[in-house]
């Protein structure tokens, strides 16, 4: 019973460290596929940026940076403090919006509909994987 509970318990550990290795080519191709360079999809703030840029538009992307920056940098400062909370409310149903609408603009630029962005929405680790393993090629921004 042992050695299956250690069989069991390695296969799950290499599974769950090859579905992010599998996540990072599948972005890798995918900001191929729209021209960009794929290392751009390695480095956490200018990944969002690019992403963007060939998706949307830059200038949203610093909107949500913009709601991040406000909710990290008060959270430090005023700890606790309930006159904040309805600013902090706005701000992540902001940046949830932005990341809904944001995944529907990748969706279309590669040629999908709202089936594909509720995909990317609720499983998106497997619908990312299909944009950048799968045929669907860059249309560009629609």
């Amino acid at each position: 019973m042992d050695i299956i509970l250690a069989i069991l318990s390695i296969l799950i550990f290499i599974l769950a460290l090859s579905i992010p290795v599998l996540m990072i080519i599948a972005y890798w191709k995918i900001f191929s596929k729209a021209g960009e360079p794929g290392w751009a999809s390695l480095i956490p703030l200018y990944s969002g940026y690019v992403q963007y840029r060939f998706t949307w538009d830059v200038r949203y992307y610093f909107i949500t940076l913009g709601c991040f920056a406000l909710i990290f940098s008060t959270v430090w400062i005023y700890p606790l403090n309930t006159l904040l909370t309805p600013l902090y409310i706005i701000a992540i149903l902001v940046i949830e919006i932005m990341n809904i609408i944001s995944l529907h603009k990748l969706s279309r630029a590669f040629g999908h509909d709202i089936g594909f962005t509720l995909g990317l929405i609720f499983l998106e680790p497997v619908f990312i994987m299909i944009l950048g393993f799968g045929s669907s090629e860059y249309e560009g921004i629609q």
